[in-house]
């Protein structure tokens, strides 16, 4: 699935919806790297499955929203553009939601394209794949990974990033894990 919004308000509550991926960065996205996001939206939201759902602003408004809700940090625009991956809707959020804010230029210059990697979170979104996460976990250089790649917002506290990529892979891997059992126990 899919929406572009206007607003976060506008963003329909889903129970069914494990997955929420918020692409960040509309200033950006004239050509270059948020180009890859924005020409394929269609694709993404159907390649993410139902469970998942991936939201892109129609303005800088919706952008700023995202960011204040979800991360509480105004001085990310040099990480920009970007995806927000989270598990929460935005009147779900809680202190232990997942949220993990993935630079696309850093997946760019350590994953290998952002291509590859938007192919890799969709099968990961529909519990085709843990591949994301192995690239992610065996990625070279893990502190200087945690500084720039993934930055993670977990526990809420106003004003303060914690970059901890350990912590965010250990979420997403619980995610995966929770979806493969839930996924085991379902008939075909």
């Amino acid at each position: 699935m899919g929406y572009k919004l206007t607003s976060l308000a506008h963003l329909p509550f889903d129970p069914t919806v494990e997955m929420y991926i918020f692409s960040l960065g509309s200033q950006q996205w004239a050509g270059g790297l948020g180009e890859a996001v924005r020409a394929n939206f269609d694709n993404i939201a159907r390649a993410i499955g139902g469970t998942a759902v991936i939201v892109a602003g129609l303005n800088d408004q919706f952008h700023s929203e995202v960011i204040e809700k979800y991360i509480d940090e105004r001085d990310i625009a040099t990480l920009l553009p970007a995806l927000l991956i989270t598990d929460a809707h935005p009147d779900q959020l809680t202190e232990q939601s997942l949220r993990v804010f993935v630079s696309l230029r850093e997946v760019n210059e350590r994953y290998g394209t952002v291509d590859d990697f938007l192919s890799d979170l969709a099968a990961f979104a529909q519990g085709e794949s843990d591949q994301l996460l192995r690239k992610l976990e065996s990625a070279p250089a893990i502190t200087t990974v945690a500084d720039s790649l993934v930055r993670v917002n977990i526990p809420v506290v106003p004003g303060i990033v914690a970059i901890n990529l350990n912590a965010a892979l250990s979420q997403l891997r619980d995610w995966w894990d929770r979806r493969r059992r839930l996924a085991s126990r379902i008939p075909d």
